[in-house]
């Protein structure tokens, strides 16, 4: 790459397009710019980020262990608070998610986790567990903490208010910014609005698909039962941050949003809606993260890596520069592009939300 160019544009907002762009440049020596909307503590949260999932693919919950504690080890060392202990709930609903969490319970106990079954009354039928000692992202906190990071760095950060990014078909990017005008080398696709905006329909993999999501700030006098409570079959997550408000995620169909939201809360008493904000987001079709090239180009899309995405991100990093090991490279390998029957072997179970 020319000196006056970057190795990698990264294009994306989230704490994984973040990470990401700052590995690479690093612990993989690239020159890289990142494209994305800069933090703002007044922004609601569109992602709530935990270090675990409820994976049912044996592979991705070591892939995920192992890179979360790397993740974990660099952003300890910017800094205090930057993530936190908390011990997430999982409730489970109808027999297909009860049978994919239990199965997951039973795959976390192998690798050393600690999880546990609650027992509660208002849920007839269900399956809640408890795992304990997770790390969540503290959001507010962390977001300034990596922008400080990137600067150190090196890693040219651009409003995407201000920039305007050109990919073209051999994964070669165009940007310029004010009097800026460079190129980029290989261009990566690293959270679902840069997907959206870059890729049409017709250039995203036939196993990405769009669907809507809400965001939401609520307040209330009363806690969580738990600081992360994640409801499957309703497709609501809900955090609180020590006793401020509570944010919420919602997928699904936006008519039954409120609905959804309400059952979640119930037990935090009356809570008011203080901030609200309805999007689109990118799922896959197999429940299965996607990382490979748009239908017809080069660029590079990373989807559906769920919750726990930016605890990812020193393996993605390392994927993306080329230097996997054996056994995360045959990960990627199994889900990328939609060839075959080779995604089959990388499907997971993903519930419907109402």
């Amino acid at each position: 790459m020319a000196s006056d160019g970057f190795d990698y544009l990264i294009v994306g907002s989230t704490p994984l397009a973040g990470l990401v762009a700052g590995l690479l440049a690093s612990a993989h020596g690239k020159q890289v710019c990142i494209v994305g909307e800069p933090f703002s503590p007044f922004r609601l949260q569109r992602s709530l980020t935990l270090s675990v999932a409820p994976v049912t693919r044996p592979e991705t919950l070591i892939l995920l262990q192992r890179a979360a504690a790397e993740a974990v080890r660099l952003v300890n060392g910017w800094g205090k608070g930057l993530v936190t202990r908390v011990d997430p709930l999982f409730i489970a609903e109808t027999p297909e998610s009860i049978a994919a969490l239990g199965y997951f319970r039973q795959l976390a106990l192998a690798l050393g986790y600690a999880v546990e079954p609650v027992a509660d009354r208002s849920l007839a039928e269900g399956l809640i567990l408890r795992v304990r000692d997770v790390q969540l992202l503290g959001h507010g906190r962390f977001e300034p903490a990596l922008e400080q990071w990137l600067g150190q760095h090196g890693v040219r950060r651009l409003d995407r208010a201000e920039a305007a990014v050109s990919i073209r078909k051999d994964g070669t990017a165009r940007i310029t910014a004010g009097e800026l005008a460079v190129d980029a080398a290989r261009s990566i696709l690293l959270d679902d609005e840069a997907i959206l905006t870059h890729l049409p329909e017709d250039s995203r993999d036939r196993s990405l698909v769009e669907q809507p999501a809400s965001a939401l700030l609520l307040e209330g006098a009363k806690g969580l039962s738990a600081p992360y409570l994640a409801f499957l079959d309703r497709g609501v997550t809900l955090t609180q941050d020590g006793r401020a408000g509570v944010s919420a995620l919602t997928s699904g169909d936006p008519a039954t949003t409120r609905a959804r939201l309400g059952s979640a809360a119930a037990r935090a008493g009356a809570l008011r809606i203080a901030g609200e904000m309805v999007f689109n987001t990118i799922a896959t079709t197999d429940g299965a993260p996607y990382v490979g090239p748009a239908r017809g180009g080069k660029a590079v899309v990373v989807a559906g890596l769920g919750p726990a995405a930016a605890f990812f991100a020193p393996a993605v990093a390392r994927h993306l520069a080329g230097a996997s090991p054996a056994d995360e490279e045959a990960w990627f390998a199994a889900r990328g592009a939609t060839r075959g029957n080779l995604r089959l072997q990388a499907a997971e179970y993903a519930p419907v939300s109402a």
